[in-house]
């Protein structure tokens, strides 16, 4: 299998100890291809499901939902960077193609205006601080 950066994957994180994040569930990678090719390790992000009225806090991304394969409003957990062995990961779902172009980041001055916002009146919002996280 070839496991590239950009791309999102099933992976089993359990077990895990305190707050880590478990489960098995989607996550993103972020460790370069040439790295990824190398190594039996790959660098990930976990992403869960938005809940009705959880807050987006400054250091998680809100992705777009039904984009790359992930339902209801995906958010990526940066705060919960990880390596992991690759025998973890079990399916691909797909490789973003754009991914500044389906991720959204709040600054930490906005982030109590924009908490509970959702992804259609972000994209509405005309503020400058909003910015897409760019690879």
């Amino acid at each position: 299998m070839k496991f590239t950066k950009w791309s999102i994957w099933r992976a089993n994180l359990d077990p895990v100890i305190r707050s880590e994040q478990g489960k098995t569930r989607p996550v993103l990678i972020i460790s370069e291809d040439d790295i990824n090719e190398l190594l039996n390790i790959v660098n990930i992000i976990p992403i869960t499901s938005r809940k009705p009225d959880r807050t987006i806090y400054p250091n998680e991304v809100l992705l777009l939902a039904g984009k790359h394969g992930l339902e209801n409003e995906p958010i990526a957990l940066c705060h919960q960077i990880r390596t992991i062995d690759k025998k973890r990961l079990s399916t691909k779902s797909v490789t973003m193609t754009k991914p500044c172009s389906c991720l959204i980041c709040l600054s930490s001055s906005d982030s109590d205006r924009y908490r509970s916002a959702s992804v259609s009146s972000l994209k509405k919002a005309s503020s400058s601080r909003i910015f897409l996280l760019l690879p």
